[in-house]
């Protein structure tokens, strides 16, 4: 109960910061719909990647002593967390309601949205996790990396504001493609196109199938580099 408080606070405390900072002068209307929108999937992604990163090196001994795939830990964190963005969506569908979400069959969108970007995330955790098993700065430099991606994703302020002075950074950044995709369903009036969806799709297909590669080719040396 206290994670899954915790986990809708920190989008809260992030907010109630964002509306000091930026809001004057974002040009957004409705900002508070707006941030909150990207911030439930940010730090859907920011916690499932933090917590995965070591997972694989934090049950060296289960995996010493038993006869489990390693592929489980990181899946279990993503899927756990993603029980929990779920959670965080049904709270987050309640109170938004005093600040003029709309309501329609629009929202239920935001599930192969939310799959989707769970896919690209397992992908990530798959790539981290294995990686950090032969080079155990690997989470640190992710967690130092990580405020850089938040900051370059238009979440507190207008997309339009980076687009038109960093685009090529944008355009690189995977994580503004499932922001935009997921603020498409929650906050604007119009439901996202289909060349929005084939972006994210092609991203997750393509960040899963390297992370996969790689697990696979460093799982048999896990036991032993742990």
């Amino acid at each position: 109960m206290v994670g899954f408080l915790w986990g809708f606070l920190k989008p809260l405390l992030y907010l109630l910061i964002f509306i000091v900072v930026f809001k004057a002068n974002s040009g957004v209307h409705n900002y508070i719909l707006y941030v909150t929108s990207g911030l439930v999937l940010w730090f859907f992604f920011s916690n499932v990647t933090g917590q995965s990163v070591g997972s694989i090196v934090g049950s060296s001994g289960v995996l010493k002593s038993l006869n489990i795939p390693a592929f489980f830990f990181p899946l279990s964190e993503t899927i756990s967390e993603l029980f929990n963005l779920l959670l965080t969506l049904v709270v987050f569908f309640g109170i938004m309601y005093w600040w003029g979400i709309d309501y329609s069959f629009r929202l239920l969108l935001i599930f192969p949205c939310v799959f989707l970007f769970a896919v690209f995330a397992l992908g990530l955790n798959l790539l981290l996790s294995s990686v950090n098993v032969f080079f155990r700065d690997i989470g640190i430099i992710w967690g130092t990396i990580q405020p850089a991606i938040f900051f370059l994703t238009p979440i507190a302020y207008s997309e339009n504001n980076i687009l038109r002075q960093y685009p090529l950074i944008v355009k690189c950044n995977p994580i503004y493609y499932f922001i935009k995709l997921g603020r498409n369903i929650l906050y604007d009036p119009i439901a996202p196109s289909w060349h929005m969806w084939s972006h994210c799709l092609i991203i997750s297909a393509f960040m899963y199938i390297v992370g996969q590669f790689v697990f696979n080719r460093l799982k048999n040396q896990f036991i032993s580099a742990i």
